[in-house]
């Protein structure tokens, strides 16, 4: 676990053992999400899922909304590996158009995760969610802002910053209208969605 999760743990597992039960308790509680919905989100029911007594939820985290907390977390972070991977294979052989590639990369990784679309729509976020999972974000634009150092070379790091800073904040609400509709994403407007990252990119950065 990383040291954002830690720090929300009623008790940090040091054993392995003790981590994987954590594990299987986050595992279990995507899965409720995914199969049942944001209304059957228990500990009780995570707990049956994970196969483990509820006591086991509570000797984590102290109550539901840790967990969804946790969730989001962990959510936010393979969603920003993702871009960060994006941006490394950039590097290599760089994309026809990078705005657009970074929108559709998170949007596959929100079809593929349909526990996290439970959770953001079906009331669990929170301003406090949206709180803990900044950073996450954050590391999403330093990502994004490497995509476009391969392709805008002669920009300045600031005018980069600022523009990476745009399309993550663009795109995340660009993406929550789409999913919010339909959760495969509604094609027609992350189609229009990429057209507008991209001409503002271009427009911003030369």
């Amino acid at each position: 676990m990383g040291p954002d999760l830690d720090t929300r743990l009623r008790n940090v597992p040091t054993q392995a053992r003790s981590r994987e039960r954590l594990r299987r308790v986050l595992d279990a509680a995507d899965q409720v999400l995914a199969r049942d919905g944001a209304d059957a989100f228990t500990t009780t029911r995570i707990a049956r899922v994970a196969g483990v007594p509820v006591g086991s939820v509570y000797r984590y985290f102290p109550d539901k909304e840790a967990i969804v907390e946790a969730l989001a977390t962990r959510y936010w972070d393979e969603f920003a590996d993702l871009v960060a991977a994006a941006a490394q294979l950039d590097e290599q052989s760089p994309m026809p158009d990078p705005a657009a590639g970074v929108l559709e990369a998170l949007a596959a990784a929100f079809r593929g995760r349909p526990g996290f679309l439970a959770l953001w729509y079906g009331g669990l976020r929170t301003e406090q969610i949206r709180d803990v999972t900044r950073p996450t974000r954050e590391a999403i634009a330093g990502s994004v802002e490497r995509i476009l150092a391969v392709h805008w070379p002669r920009a300045s790091a600031r005018d980069r910053a600022a523009a990476a800073r745009m399309v993550v904040i663009a795109g995340d609400g660009l993406l929550r209208e789409a999913f919010r509709t339909s959760r495969r994403g509604d094609a027609p407007l992350l189609a229009e969605s990429r057209v507008m990252l991209g001409a503002y990119v271009r427009a911003r950065l030369g």
